[in-house]
């Protein structure tokens, strides 16, 4: 099964002495600051930002969608989060002080609420963070998305939901089981495009019981079912699945080949019927 961690990456600011917000870096993030730090608006957090020297410094207020600081490994130290949204994707950053006016950041492709996306799961002290990562895009505002649970591990967070069984059985699970049953009987009533809706449901749910370990190929009759559509978007979904169970390359590779047939019969001559053509495997476009 593929690496669930999109993208993680480390960057280290320099941050200079210019403007008031600018200055806030300089004071320690701890408690003694809380209020002060409180008081930071988006623009002062993107004056941070991009007085970094290596920064595009084209970051503006209207891209960050949340911020705030908390206290992540419980050692009084604040981190500061923040959610960043642009064409067709979504970020969340970690940015921690690491001395001499230096930010250390960890950013993450997804998306998530800060207000509840930092939790004390397994009581050790430190917060875990859950991010909402794609599994699956058929456009800019259609994607399945599963919960991934990161777990601290030397002032890092790395991908630890196979860890935390509990969560998923209590919070995600029933859930998602109470909608997938739902769905198929407005699916089962000839209810209008509520196929892709349980399709996605169904993804969802099977990526868990696959890192969980409980079924390495849950997911795996569904796959074969949307590879006998010619509906390009259960096509793609029959990709991924594929891919993520592994050891089905034809099959991946059938379930591409059937897209792209699919596509370029719709919207003949198109863009997107072109880029398909020529391009390595689709499960992000």
């Amino acid at each position: 099964m593929r690496n669930t961690i999109l993208a993680t990456v480390t960057i280290i600011f320099a941050i200079a002495g210019l403007g008031r917000a600018v200055g806030q870096v300089q004071i320690p993030w701890d408690e003694s600051n809380a209020r002060t730090l409180e008081a930071l608006t988006k623009a002062d957090v993107v004056k941070i930002l991009n007085a970094a020297p290596y920064s595009a410094k084209d970051l503006t207020p209207a891209q960050i969608d949340q911020f705030r600081f908390a206290d992540l490994e419980g050692d009084g130290k604040y981190e500061l989060l923040l959610t960043e949204s642009g064409p067709c994707a979504s970020f969340v950053m970690i940015l921690r002080q690491i001395g001499g006016g230096y930010l250390d950041r960890q950013a993450f492709f997804g998306g998530a609420n800060l207000n509840t996306a930092t939790r004390y799961l397994n009581g050790g002290g430190k917060q875990e963070l859950i991010i909402l990562t794609p599994l699956v895009s058929h456009s800019c505002t259609d994607m399945v998305a599963w919960p991934v649970v990161y777990s601290l591990k030397n002032g890092k967070y790395v991908e630890a939901s196979r860890d935390f069984p509990n969560y998923y059985d209590n919070e995600v699970l029933p859930e998602l089981d109470q909608q997938i049953s739902k769905t198929q009987a407005k699916v089962a009533a000839g209810k209008h495009n509520y196929e892709y809706r349980l399709a996605g449901l169904l993804m969802e749910r099977d990526q868990i019981l696959r890192v969980l370990g409980r079924n390495p190929t849950a997911g795996l009759n569904h796959a074969y079912q949307w590879l006998n559509s010619d509906d390009p978007d259960l096509l793609q979904d029959a990709e991924v699945t594929f891919k993520e169970i592994g050891g089905h390359k034809a099959e991946e590779q059938a379930a591409r080949d059937k897209r792209v047939h699919a596509i370029c019969t719709r919207y003949p001559g198109t863009a997107m019927c072109r880029l398909l053509a020529t391009s390595g495997p689709a499960a992000n476009h």
